[in-house]
């Protein structure tokens, strides 16, 4: 049996198969079966996962046709974004509830790498 590549179209149809496996994931779990905060964590890490099978389908395509497959980063990179700006305001409601507190595993690391972020904002935001 051929051993897959991510170049080959069975790689390629694989992604497809699994983008379509997670949205039907992601729509037959319902309010109300678990709780509403691991609902939304669930649907946003499947969201997540489609958007990178997404961007690899795009650079596999790129590379097919002779185009730049580099031109998939700036939509990688967009995406990260977003992912990080949901998650620290996801990390800020669960301050505010309560539901993270000073023994709360992976706080100091939290706080630490939050600095480092704000020092290299800095380049862009300078006081």
């Amino acid at each position: 049996m051929p051993e897959e590549t991510p170049k080959s179209p069975e790689f390629s149809s694989k992604l497809r198969k699994t983008d379509e496996d997670l949205k039907d994931l992601q729509l037959s779990l319902r309010t109300g079966m678990v709780n509403v905060k691991v609902l939304m964590e669930f649907r946003q890490a499947i969201e997540h996962a489609r958007q990178a099978s997404s961007a690899v389908q795009q650079w596999l395509e790129q590379e097919k046709s002779g185009g730049d497959p580099f031109n998939v980063l700036p939509k990688v990179v967009q995406e990260r974004m977003q992912i990080a700006i949901a998650l620290l305001r996801d990390v800020t409601q669960d301050i505010e509830s309560g539901d993270i507190d000073f023994d709360t595993p992976g706080l100091a690391q939290m706080h630490r790498t939050v600095s480092t972020l704000q020092e290299r904002l800095l380049r862009f935001f300078p006081k």
